[in-house]
């Protein structure tokens, strides 16, 4: 009887079945956050891949830019060796010197310096190899089949990747400057020997002209007058003796104000303003800074001829009036300004044929080294303002 009941008791299931189901569970859950990890993980990859692309067409398009900006610069960009060959050059820097970039790779850059400055250049290049920082030389360069130039050399030590010294080079055509330099040169050059010879002009003429007719009004002073007549006579002689001596002073004056050499700017601005005023019919009115600027010679004479100049060119093309001169200082130049304050005269015909009427103060002004500015001024007249630099050699160093 208690068997019977013993196998009739109901059967309890594994117990490992639950532990599998569990397994089971835990295993699809790791299946499925390893699969959304994958794909969190593939999304990620490609973003980084769509950056990965921009980048490289962002480099691609820099890189572009960068090869524009060398090859189509406004210089010449040159790499040369320890030696002084040319191992890398730009398209301008191949134009400069007259060959392809193919036929300047290993060329020795002294190949192309003139004869004259080869010395120069091989002097410079050890020593901007030594140096740290930007060494410059001017040259004259020999292009092959072009004409001589003028080149600017900016040089600049790097050092490769395997540790040997370089020279980056940018090449900048001064051509235009230098003939500028050249021809500001010839053209001080000119006028300082103009003034040379207005000088021993005026100084013949004032020192024995002058002196000779002082004597001869002297002597003919000193004849008796044995009548009424020769009395008159004479005296006429003495009177145009008188107007003689005054013409050569006059003359000599405006050769070589003696004036500017003896008391000195200011004195002779102020005497050219009196007589231009009294010989053109005009009212000057000169205003000048206490005390003679520090000036050479040729920053002073500029000044001179420009007011007498000037003041010549307004009584002719301008009715008289109100005539205001002003000298002043400003940092690095000097500024004449001379202003009319009366109305400009009808052009006369065929006056548009003749050209600008001011253009022979703008050409007297850049001869003598300064810049000529013209205005017109409000209620009639205009204003001539000379620009002269004290850097430039119309002044002493």
């Amino acid at each position: 009887m208690a068997r019977s009941k013993h196998q009739t008791a109901p059967a309890l299931p594994p117990a490992n079945t639950d532990v599998a189901a569990r397994n089971d569970g835990a295993a699809l859950r790791h299946a499925a956050a390893l699969a959304h990890d994958l794909q969190v993980h593939q999304i990620e990859l490609e973003l980084q891949n769509e950056e990965l692309q921009l980048a490289q067409m962002a480099l691609a398009v820099a890189r572009d830019r960068f090869i524009d900006l060398y090859d189509f610069a406004p210089v010449g960009y040159l790499t040369l060796d320890g030696d002084g060959h040319i191992v890398e050059a730009n398209l301008t820097g191949a134009a400069l010197l007259g060959l392809n970039r193919k036929a300047l790779t290993g060329r020795p850059f002294v190949g192309f310096v003139g004869a004259l400055d080869a010395d120069r250049w091989l002097k410079h290049l050890p020593g901007a190899l030594a140096q740290d920082g930007g060494q410059r030389i001017e040259l004259a360069l020999r292009p092959r089949g072009g004409a001589l130039l003028y080149a600017q050399l900016d040089c600049l030590r790097v050092v490769s990747d395997d540790g040997v010294p370089m020279l980056r080079v940018t090449l900048t055509d001064v051509s235009q400057r230098r003939l500028a330099e050249m021809d500001r040169r010839i053209t001080a050059n000119v006028v300082e020997a103009r003034e040379a010879d207005r000088r021993r002009m005026a100084h013949e003429l004032h020192e024995e002209l002058g002196q000779r007719l002082s004597a001869l009004k002297m002597d003919l002073g000193s004849l008796p007058a044995s009548n009424p007549e020769q009395g008159r006579r004479i005296a006429d002689m003495l009177s145009a003796l008188d107007d003689a001596v005054a013409t050569v002073r006059r003359i000599s004056t405006e050769l070589r104000p003696m004036m500017l050499d003896d008391l000195g700017l200011h004195a002779a601005m102020d005497w050219l303003a009196k007589d231009s005023a009294r010989r053109l019919g005009l009212t000057v009115e000169l205003r000048l800074d206490p005390g003679d600027p520090p000036l050479g010679e040729r920053a002073s004479i500029t000044l001179y001829r420009m007011m007498q100049a000037t003041l010549e060119h307004m009584a002719r093309h301008a009715q008289a009036g109100n005539v205001h001169i002003e000298l002043q200082r400003r940092p690095g130049k000097l500024l004449l300004s001379l202003q009319d304050t009366g109305t400009s005269r009808p052009a006369p015909a065929g006056a548009a044929d003749q050209g600008d009427a001011n253009q022979p103060l703008h050409e007297q002004a850049r001869m003598l080294g300064g810049h000529l500015e013209v205005a017109p001024v409000p209620g009639g007249g205009q204003r001539y303002t000379l620009h002269l630099s004290v850097d430039q050699p119309v002044d002493p160093p």
